[in-house]
């Protein structure tokens, strides 16, 4: 199935995409039981949100592509860090640069939003534990995150305000790795891959992740990016292309 959520009356409501209807439902979907209001909207007439705004926690996997070694080892385990949720904004929305940010760059990502609790699954039953996927990119700013000047942590060139863009849908019956990812900047493709690549898949980064800290419905695994991320800078654009899950699209300004 695939759900959206969008503005409705200055909140957010929450439906099921049907070609190019929505049918909206009573709550978010994630964990939770819902029903059919009844009410509907055509798709083109609604404004798109994130479709996860509050989970309690994001993780992401550094490394996990073998083109975004670039020189380095690859890793012997899944090796994720924490992303923090002010980031999140949704499609359509800007991402806004800081001005002494530097070289900034997208990075294009599968995201899987956990549905049910996990805490010490194994490999095989890891993705019962996602509700469905998203795309995301994982804006992130070089100069702060590596080099003679970079910051101890990764706490803002990860983490910065609008440096988490998310969307447009939420996809539940797909396999994580069987996904054709694309980023493109401007709109010239700077990105490509499948999520077959990945070093460590979804699943068995689920299981190394819950052996030591427990997953929460609503957490959110951002699965890593591949190759030479391609930078982006004020007055242009950047779009993250899942197939099955849909197009993610983002202004640049700067903040």
């Amino acid at each position: 199935m695939k759900f959206v959520r969008f503005a409705k009356d200055g909140g957010a409501a929450y439906g099921i995409v049907d070609g190019d209807t929505v049918k909206e439902i009573s709550n978010s979907p994630i964990g939770q039981d819902y029903k059919e209001t009844g009410a509907t909207q055509s798709l083109d007439s609604i404004k798109i949100l994130a479709p996860n705004p509050n989970p309690g926690k994001m993780l992401c996997l550094a490394l996990n592509y073998g083109s975004h070694l670039l020189g380095a080892n690859a890793p012997t385990r899944p090796e994720p860090f924490y992303k923090n949720t002010n980031a999140i904004i949704g499609p359509g929305d800007p991402i806004k640069l800081p001005k002494d940010a530097g070289l900034v760059v997208c990075e294009s990502e599968l995201v899987a939003i956990i549905g049910k609790r996990a805490s010490n699954v194994s490999e095989a039953d890891a993705l019962d534990h996602v509700f469905g996927y998203t795309a995301g990119n994982d804006v992130s700013a070089r100069e702060w995150q590596s080099g003679p000047n970079a910051d101890k942590q990764w706490w803002r060139a990860k983490s910065a305000d609008t440096f988490g863009p998310t969307g447009p849908f939420i996809v539940t019956d797909i396999d994580p790795q069987d996904c054709n990812i694309r980023g493109l900047v401007n709109g010239v493709e700077g990105q490509k891959c499948h999520s077959s690549e990945m070093i460590f898949t979804t699943a068995q980064a689920i299981s190394f992740i819950s052996k030591y800290v427990t997953l929460e419905v609503g957490d959110m695994l951002w699965t890593g990016t591949s190759g030479t991320t391609p930078p982006i800078n004020p007055g242009g654009d950047v779009t993250v292309e899942i197939d099955k899950i849909g197009v993610l699209h983002n202004p640049v300004v700067s903040a």
